[in-house]
């Protein structure tokens, strides 16, 4: 596969309603202190600028940050798998965005507890994450694969899975309370009928949904 960057999944397009990056710029809305960790080029970044945000980036992909530095208003090139990238992000923030990041980390839980610690009062924390109990993994287990990809689901660089039941876990003893959940539908099927392909995701997220999205608060605010 050669060397993977973050770039390769940059995407500028907000798509529908119930598009990844359409929720996250939604749920940020405007005029908001944000933090992006995980920002790679900087493509979702450049829409909440245009809604009057502050971005914060944090990016390891070097190439990848000098590129998000067109749309963020700082950029720090870090490996949030050390915890000391807390002290050197700056805040504190009404948003922190974890797109697709987690399942990267070698220590996701801890990486998440530490985020409370830049949100100011009234502040939430939006996280997506791949589903790899989707309808197309757990075929592709029963008939006896289970292979590594460039992109999606199983890509190589994923250190962790998350279902469901292991992403509430997660946020639950990171600290937070999941105030608003968004299954996230993939493939060509889901481009037609998307509102009764959206009802079906919410009534089987842990089969239908490719990636799962929350808006979670700090237990204490709820």
């Amino acid at each position: 596969m050669g060397v993977l960057t973050s770039s390769r999944y940059a995407n500028s397009s907000l798509g529908d309603k119930f598009a990844r990056n359409r929720i996250f710029v939604d749920v940020v809305g405007h005029d908001k202190e944000v933090l992006e960790l995980g920002c790679s080029t900087g493509f979702l970044s450049q829409h909440l600028a245009m809604n009057g945000c502050k971005v914060t980036g944090v990016e390891v992909d070097a190439e990848a940050a000098e590129t998000a530095r067109g749309s963020c208003d700082r950029v720090e090139n870090i490996d949030i798998n050390d915890p000391n990238w807390i002290n050197k992000v700056g805040g504190p923030f009404d948003a922190i965005l974890f797109g697709d990041v987690l399942e990267h980390l070698l220590d996701p839980l801890t990486t998440l507890r530490l985020s409370r610690q830049l949100l100011r009062d009234g502040g939430e924390v939006v996280i997506s994450l791949p589903n790899i109990a989707h309808w197309s993994i757990r075929t592709k287990l029963l008939l006896g694969n289970f292979d590594y990809q460039e992109y999606g689901i199983l890509d190589v660089t994923h250190l962790r899975f998350f279902t469901m039941k292991s992403a509430l876990a997660l946020i639950d003893e990171a600290g937070f309370t999941v105030r608003d959940f968004w299954p996230i539908i993939g493939g060509r099927f889901s481009q037609h009928f998307r509102g009764i392909w959206q009802f079906w995701g919410r009534i089987f997220p842990g089969i239908l949904s490719v990636q799962m999205m929350f808006r979670v608060v700090p237990k204490a605010a709820v």
